[in-house]
Protein backbone atom coordinates (compact mmCIF):
# COMPACT_ATOMS: atom_id res chain seq x y z
CA UNK A 1 0.00 0.00 0.00
CA UNK A 2 2.92 2.34 0.78
CA UNK A 3 4.30 1.61 -2.68
CA UNK A 4 0.98 2.51 -4.30
CA UNK A 5 0.84 5.87 -2.44
CA UNK A 6 4.36 6.76 -3.57
CA UNK A 7 3.52 5.74 -7.13
CA UNK A 8 0.43 7.95 -7.39
CA UNK A 9 2.09 10.84 -5.49
CA UNK A 10 4.45 11.36 -8.42
CA UNK A 11 1.62 11.86 -10.92
CA UNK A 12 1.17 15.59 -11.63
CA UNK A 13 -2.37 15.58 -12.98
CA UNK A 14 -5.72 15.20 -11.19
CA UNK A 15 -7.49 11.87 -11.23
CA UNK A 16 -10.78 10.79 -9.71
CA UNK A 17 -11.38 7.38 -8.13
CA UNK A 18 -12.60 5.86 -11.40
CA UNK A 19 -9.46 6.90 -13.29
CA UNK A 20 -7.25 5.59 -10.49
CA UNK A 21 -8.95 2.18 -10.67
CA UNK A 22 -8.49 2.13 -14.46
CA UNK A 23 -4.81 2.89 -14.03
CA UNK A 24 -4.37 0.16 -11.42
CA UNK A 25 -6.16 -2.34 -13.66
CA UNK A 26 -4.05 -1.36 -16.67
CA UNK A 27 -0.85 -1.57 -14.62
CA UNK A 28 -1.52 -5.12 -13.45
CA UNK A 29 -2.84 -6.20 -16.87
CA UNK A 30 0.33 -5.00 -18.58
CA UNK A 31 2.47 -6.75 -15.94
CA UNK A 32 0.51 -9.97 -16.36
CA UNK A 33 0.68 -9.92 -20.16
CA UNK A 34 4.40 -9.17 -20.11
CA UNK A 35 4.94 -12.14 -17.81
CA UNK A 36 3.06 -14.37 -20.23
CA UNK A 37 5.32 -13.37 -23.12
CA UNK A 38 2.66 -11.34 -24.95
CA UNK A 39 3.89 -8.34 -26.92
CA UNK A 40 2.34 -4.93 -26.29
CA UNK A 41 1.74 -2.73 -29.37
CA UNK A 42 1.37 1.03 -28.93
CA UNK A 43 -0.45 3.04 -31.65
CA UNK A 44 -1.96 6.53 -31.90
CA UNK A 45 -5.33 7.13 -33.58
CA UNK A 46 -6.38 10.15 -35.68
CA UNK A 47 -7.45 12.07 -32.57
CA UNK A 48 -4.09 11.64 -30.86
CA UNK A 49 -5.33 9.01 -28.40
CA UNK A 50 -2.88 6.28 -27.41
CA UNK A 51 -4.22 2.78 -28.06
CA UNK A 52 -2.65 -0.36 -26.64
CA UNK A 53 -3.16 -3.78 -28.22
CA UNK A 54 -1.51 -7.11 -27.66
CA UNK A 55 -0.34 -10.01 -29.77
CA UNK A 56 1.04 -13.45 -28.95
CA UNK A 57 4.80 -13.74 -29.00
CA UNK A 58 5.57 -15.90 -32.03
CA UNK A 59 8.40 -18.40 -32.13
CA UNK A 60 11.22 -17.37 -34.43
CA UNK A 61 13.05 -20.36 -35.87
CA UNK A 62 16.65 -20.12 -37.05
CA UNK A 63 18.85 -22.75 -38.66
CA UNK A 64 22.21 -23.14 -36.85
CA UNK A 65 25.43 -22.80 -38.81
CA UNK A 66 27.12 -25.93 -40.12
CA UNK A 67 29.62 -26.94 -37.45
CA UNK A 68 32.20 -29.62 -36.77
CA UNK A 69 29.77 -31.13 -34.24
CA UNK A 70 27.10 -31.44 -36.93
CA UNK A 71 29.46 -33.11 -39.40
CA UNK A 72 30.79 -35.50 -36.75
CA UNK A 73 27.24 -36.50 -35.83
CA UNK A 74 26.45 -37.22 -39.48
CA UNK A 75 29.52 -39.42 -39.78
CA UNK A 76 28.61 -41.17 -36.53
CA UNK A 77 25.10 -41.87 -37.82
CA UNK A 78 26.37 -43.31 -41.11
CA UNK A 79 28.99 -45.42 -39.36
CA UNK A 80 26.34 -46.84 -37.04
CA UNK A 81 23.98 -47.49 -39.97
CA UNK A 82 26.76 -49.25 -41.90
CA UNK A 83 27.25 -51.62 -38.96
CA UNK A 84 23.45 -52.10 -38.87
CA UNK A 85 23.43 -51.37 -35.14
CA UNK A 86 19.86 -50.17 -34.66
CA UNK A 87 20.12 -50.30 -30.89
CA UNK A 88 22.99 -47.79 -30.86
CA UNK A 89 21.32 -45.71 -33.56
CA UNK A 90 18.15 -45.35 -31.48
CA UNK A 91 20.02 -44.71 -28.23
CA UNK A 92 22.50 -42.11 -29.48
CA UNK A 93 20.94 -40.49 -32.54
CA UNK A 94 17.15 -40.47 -31.92
CA UNK A 95 16.08 -38.07 -29.19
CA UNK A 96 14.12 -40.09 -26.55
CA UNK A 97 11.39 -37.46 -26.13
CA UNK A 98 11.29 -35.71 -29.50
CA UNK A 99 11.49 -38.92 -31.57
CA UNK A 100 11.30 -38.74 -35.36
CA UNK A 101 8.82 -38.81 -38.25
CA UNK A 102 8.83 -41.63 -40.78
CA UNK A 103 7.53 -40.35 -44.14
CA UNK A 104 6.55 -42.84 -46.87
CA UNK A 105 3.83 -43.78 -49.36
CA UNK A 106 1.09 -46.40 -49.32
CA UNK A 107 -0.40 -47.05 -52.76
CA UNK A 108 1.02 -43.72 -53.88
CA UNK A 109 -0.54 -41.77 -51.00
CA UNK A 110 1.78 -39.76 -48.74
CA UNK A 111 1.59 -40.80 -45.08
CA UNK A 112 3.74 -40.51 -41.98
CA UNK A 113 4.27 -42.07 -38.57
CA UNK A 114 5.62 -40.48 -35.42
CA UNK A 115 8.09 -42.90 -33.80
CA UNK A 116 10.43 -43.03 -30.83
CA UNK A 117 12.71 -45.62 -32.41
CA UNK A 118 13.64 -47.25 -35.70
CA UNK A 119 12.14 -50.72 -35.77
CA UNK A 120 14.08 -53.75 -36.88
CA UNK A 121 11.63 -55.17 -39.42
CA UNK A 122 12.99 -58.17 -41.27
CA UNK A 123 10.04 -59.01 -43.54
CA UNK A 124 10.56 -58.16 -47.20
CA UNK A 125 6.90 -57.62 -48.11
CA UNK A 126 7.24 -53.83 -47.87
CA UNK A 127 10.22 -51.51 -47.94
CA UNK A 128 11.06 -50.32 -44.41
CA UNK A 129 13.57 -47.89 -42.89
CA UNK A 130 15.55 -50.83 -41.51
CA UNK A 131 15.97 -52.22 -45.05
CA UNK A 132 17.45 -48.96 -46.31
CA UNK A 133 19.81 -48.80 -43.33
CA UNK A 134 20.99 -52.36 -43.95
CA UNK A 135 22.18 -51.28 -47.41
CA UNK A 136 24.36 -48.37 -46.22
CA UNK A 137 27.93 -49.15 -47.26
CA UNK A 138 30.87 -49.28 -44.86
CA UNK A 139 32.75 -46.45 -46.55
CA UNK A 140 29.78 -44.03 -46.44
CA UNK A 141 31.04 -42.25 -43.30
CA UNK A 142 34.34 -41.52 -45.05
CA UNK A 143 32.75 -39.67 -47.95
CA UNK A 144 33.22 -35.93 -48.17
CA UNK A 145 30.16 -34.04 -46.92
CA UNK A 146 29.22 -31.65 -49.72
CA UNK A 147 27.03 -28.67 -48.84
CA UNK A 148 24.72 -28.62 -51.84
CA UNK A 149 21.00 -28.68 -52.58
CA UNK A 150 20.32 -31.72 -54.75
CA UNK A 151 16.97 -32.78 -56.18
CA UNK A 152 15.38 -36.10 -57.14
CA UNK A 153 13.78 -36.61 -60.54
CA UNK A 154 11.28 -39.43 -61.04
CA UNK A 155 11.48 -38.89 -64.83
CA UNK A 156 8.64 -41.23 -65.91
CA UNK A 157 9.41 -40.77 -69.60
CA UNK A 158 13.18 -41.21 -69.65
CA UNK A 159 15.14 -43.44 -67.26
CA UNK A 160 18.35 -41.63 -68.19
CA UNK A 161 17.23 -38.67 -66.03
CA UNK A 162 15.89 -40.78 -63.15
CA UNK A 163 17.43 -40.26 -59.70
CA UNK A 164 19.34 -37.57 -57.83
CA UNK A 165 20.87 -34.65 -59.65
CA UNK A 166 24.28 -35.62 -58.24
CA UNK A 167 25.92 -38.60 -56.51
CA UNK A 168 27.57 -38.65 -53.10
CA UNK A 169 26.94 -37.44 -49.54
CA UNK A 170 25.18 -34.08 -49.34
CA UNK A 171 24.10 -31.64 -46.65
CA UNK A 172 21.20 -29.49 -47.80
CA UNK A 173 19.17 -26.65 -46.29
CA UNK A 174 16.30 -27.42 -48.69
CA UNK A 175 14.01 -28.85 -46.03
CA UNK A 176 10.50 -29.03 -47.46
CA UNK A 177 9.41 -32.28 -45.87
CA UNK A 178 5.64 -32.32 -46.65
CA UNK A 179 5.07 -32.88 -42.92
CA UNK A 180 3.35 -29.60 -41.98
CA UNK A 181 1.13 -29.78 -45.07
CA UNK A 182 0.15 -33.41 -44.39
CA UNK A 183 -0.84 -32.54 -40.82
CA UNK A 184 -3.11 -29.74 -42.09
CA UNK A 185 -4.70 -32.03 -44.69
CA UNK A 186 -5.29 -34.74 -42.07
CA UNK A 187 -7.07 -32.26 -39.79
CA UNK A 188 -9.60 -31.56 -42.56
CA UNK A 189 -10.85 -35.14 -42.38
CA UNK A 190 -10.00 -35.88 -38.74
CA UNK A 191 -10.79 -32.63 -36.95
CA UNK A 192 -8.13 -31.49 -34.46
CA UNK A 193 -6.12 -34.70 -34.65
CA UNK A 194 -2.96 -32.62 -34.71
CA UNK A 195 -2.71 -29.84 -32.15
CA UNK A 196 -0.69 -26.63 -32.05
CA UNK A 197 2.26 -28.43 -30.42
CA UNK A 198 2.36 -30.87 -33.35
CA UNK A 199 2.49 -28.07 -35.91
CA UNK A 200 5.19 -26.28 -33.90
CA UNK A 201 7.21 -29.50 -33.89
CA UNK A 202 6.81 -29.90 -37.66
CA UNK A 203 7.72 -26.25 -38.24
CA UNK A 204 10.80 -26.58 -36.07
CA UNK A 205 11.98 -29.55 -38.12
CA UNK A 206 11.35 -27.84 -41.44
CA UNK A 207 12.93 -24.49 -40.48
CA UNK A 208 15.93 -25.47 -38.32
CA UNK A 209 17.11 -28.80 -39.74
CA UNK A 210 19.48 -29.95 -42.44
CA UNK A 211 18.69 -32.68 -44.93
CA UNK A 212 21.34 -35.38 -45.23
CA UNK A 213 21.30 -37.24 -48.53
CA UNK A 214 23.36 -40.34 -49.22
CA UNK A 215 22.62 -41.39 -52.76
CA UNK A 216 20.94 -43.38 -54.07
CA UNK A 217 18.25 -43.90 -51.42
CA UNK A 218 18.94 -42.52 -47.93
CA UNK A 219 17.48 -39.15 -46.97
CA UNK A 220 16.99 -37.93 -43.41
CA UNK A 221 16.71 -34.69 -41.45
CA UNK A 222 19.00 -33.82 -38.56
CA UNK A 223 17.93 -31.23 -35.99
CA UNK A 224 19.71 -29.59 -33.06
CA UNK A 225 17.97 -30.47 -29.79
CA UNK A 226 19.42 -30.00 -26.30
CA UNK A 227 22.76 -28.86 -27.78
CA UNK A 228 23.19 -31.95 -29.93
CA UNK A 229 22.05 -33.18 -33.35
CA UNK A 230 19.47 -35.93 -33.78
CA UNK A 231 17.58 -37.67 -36.58
CA UNK A 232 14.10 -36.10 -36.57
CA UNK A 233 12.71 -37.19 -39.93
CA UNK A 234 13.37 -39.95 -42.45
CA UNK A 235 12.10 -39.08 -45.92
CA UNK A 236 11.11 -42.02 -48.12
CA UNK A 237 8.58 -39.99 -50.10
CA UNK A 238 11.01 -38.05 -52.30
CA UNK A 239 12.54 -41.19 -53.83
CA UNK A 240 9.22 -43.06 -54.12
CA UNK A 241 7.84 -42.39 -57.61
CA UNK A 242 4.68 -44.45 -57.16
CA UNK A 243 1.40 -42.71 -57.97
CA UNK A 244 -2.03 -43.05 -56.40
CA UNK A 245 -3.71 -46.26 -57.50
CA UNK A 246 -7.28 -46.27 -58.81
Amino acid sequence: MVYCRKFFKGIKFNMNYKNIMKLITSFFLISFLAGCGIKQIKTIDNNGNIIYSYEDKKIVYTRPEVSELLQNRIRGILKTMASNDLMKLNKEYVHPEFGFYNLFKIDGIKVFLEQKEIYNILEDETEEVSHIISRVKNDSAKLKIIQKNVSFNCSPNNDAFYGWSDDGLFLSNMTDSFLFKMMKETNIYQKDKYKEKDFEKAERIEKTSYKVILTPELSFYITKIDNNWYITLIDRITTDCSSIKD
